[in-house]
């Protein structure tokens, strides 16, 4: 239950309540005491914090106070306490209630309400939300300055070829090719990369001095398997043609949302900023 409240912090969502003043047409009674409890309640559980136990405080807030500026982040609150217990119709209500309050959600929030939608059967607004994930993804690419960004028909979609600058950060991203289904479906990703850890584990196997590995690694939401790896400089166009390969094969069947048991988290994507990488900003 620890990555649950990791979540809910490194979302940001609770330093934005945190910030916001008394709001001027806040309920009579529910002041900003009553979101410092809030807070409280979400941060500095006095039980365990279950993510049943989050969406109940979320939602309780939502109900006692329902005019207050905050709710619309306990709305976020709540729609991940709901995927995360397998309730797909009350994540697909919260996620609505949100952006109606004006909630911004960002691309992995965005993937997020495509997976409870999908969960909830309702394709057409996955997909929609899904697109709304990768165009919000485009506009930070373009806010950082990535704009080479080749776009590529295939069967049963498109690929986004994106080639980062050489100035960003070591270990990160180098390049990738994202797969967007045409119909409902989640998107995939080959993406290359250097890999300190591995290389290092490799070393301790050898006994020699760590070198520099590049991998190709295929990512869907849900797994992640390797491509190709080599410790030699190679461009960036000689890992075009196993990447493109892959997406291919990957739009010609795309993974379906896996079924999990009543009561059981819905499948959201893992690591899906490896897949919706965005460079950090310049110095």
């Amino acid at each position: 239950m620890v990555a649950f409240t990791n979540w809910v912090k490194t979302t940001g969502v609770m330093a934005a309540l945190a910030s916001l003043p008394v709001a001027a047409n806040a309920d009579s009674g529910c002041g900003l005491r009553e979101v410092e409890r809030f807070q409280a309640a979400v941060l500095q559980p006095a039980v365990e914090a279950t993510p049943a136990y989050l969406k109940q405080t979320a939602e309780s807030f939502i109900s006692d106070c329902p005019d207050r500026f905050e709710t619309r982040d306990a709305h976020l609150i709540a729609a991940r306490g709901a995927m995360d217990s397998g309730q797909a119709q009350a994540a697909v209500l919260h996620f609505d209630d949100a952006v109606k309050r004006g909630a911004r959600l960002t691309p992995v929030q965005r993937l997020d309400q495509s997976v409870a939608l999908l969960a909830a059967g309702e394709d057409r607004a996955a997909v929609e939300a899904r697109n709304l994930a990768i165009g919000d993804w485009l506009e930070k690419l373009a806010a950082r300055g990535v704009t080479s960004i080749d776009v590529r028909k295939s069967r049963g979609g498109i690929i986004l070829a994106v080639n980062f600058p050489r100035r960003d950060t070591e270990g990160s991203v180098h390049a990738l090719w994202l797969a967007v289904p045409d119909g409902p479906g989640l998107p995939a990703a080959a993406v290359l990369r250097p890999d300190p850890m591995r290389a290092s584990l490799r070393a301790l196997r050898t006994g020699r001095s760590p070198a520099a590995l590049t991998i190709l690694e295929q990512r869907t939401c849900q797994d992640a398997r390797i491509l190709r790896e080599t410790a030699q400089p190679a461009a960036i166009e000689s890992f075009d043609r196993d990447a493109s390969k892959a997406m291919r094969a990957y739009l010609r069947k795309p993974v379906a949302l896996p079924h999990t048991e009543p009561g059981q988290p819905l499948a959201s994507c893992l690591m899906p900023d490896l897949m919706l990488h965005v460079p950090a900003e310049a110095p």
